[in-house]
């Protein structure tokens, strides 16, 4: 693939700066310790629960159709609909409580984010990331990253989540840059690459897993952010 030197590099955050499914492992282990007789669920089933309710009521606050604090209780109310202990919406709070502080002290970057960040200093860097900006940028303050980024832009001040458009071109435009010389960079192959290149940025796919699957279609693919670098250093050098 022939890559032009890029204007701005933009990152997802969840699962590409940061480990989020280790956060999320953690926090419904300290979870299940407090509730877990009480729902009657083992630790992979209420991890494989918890998960489905995040994924359903996450979906529905991109979609605009809830509020952060909304999908919170929803996934809440639905977990412990048929269990022990009766949770009612003035409660649900106080119980994703117990799951948000495990959650928040359990966020880590991944090992390759800091040096691939330190490497590509001499280019504009920016995160576009799905969610609530105030969390999103705490996570990024806490691991240390915040000052390494031009711009933090997330769906709750955008308008729009990934993968409309939308959301990549209004991060551009408050970048003031043409997206088509903007690079976005995410492990959602579907939401992230695919997402960016229909917005006309390079889209790379950072295939973590290493999963040997061929995107057949202009996709850039690396398996670590150690190999950005190589890449776009080399085009702003002509190499």
């Amino acid at each position: 693939m022939s890559i032009a030197p890029p204007a701005a590099i933009l990152f997802d955050l969840d699962g590409t700066l940061m480990d989020d499914n280790r956060a999320v492992n953690a926090a419904v282990k300290a979870f299940y310790c407090i509730y877990g007789d009480r729902l009657g669920m083992s630790l992979r089933d209420l991890t494989l629960r918890w998960r489905q309710l995040l994924n359903i009521h996450y979906q529905r606050y991109l979609q605009g159709e809830i509020s952060m604090e909304e999908q919170r209780r929803a996934r809440v109310l639905d977990l412990f609909r048929f269990s022990k202990l009766r949770v009612s919406v003035e409660t649900a709070d106080e119980v994703f409580a117990v799951y948000l502080r495990a959650y928040e002290a359990s966020w880590v970057v991944f090992p390759d984010v800091l040096p691939a960040l330190s490497a590509l200093s001499g280019i504009p860097l920016a995160v576009l990331t799905n969610g609530e900006l105030s969390q999103q940028t705490q996570k990024l303050r806490t691991a240390g990253l915040a000052d390494c980024f031009c711009g933090i832009f997330a769906s709750s001040e955008l308008g729009f989540a990934k993968p409309q458009p939308k959301a990549f071109l209004n991060a551009c435009a408050l970048l003031q840059l043409n997206p088509a010389r903007c690079v976005y960079v995410g492990d959602d192959l579907e939401v992230d690459a695919r997402g960016g290149a229909s917005a006309g940025l390079t889209g790379v796919w950072l295939d973590r897993c290493r999963s040997g699957i061929d995107p057949s279609d202009e996709i850039l693919v690396v398996q670590s952010l150690s190999e950005l670098p190589w890449y776009f250093l080399s085009a702003t050098c002509g190499g």
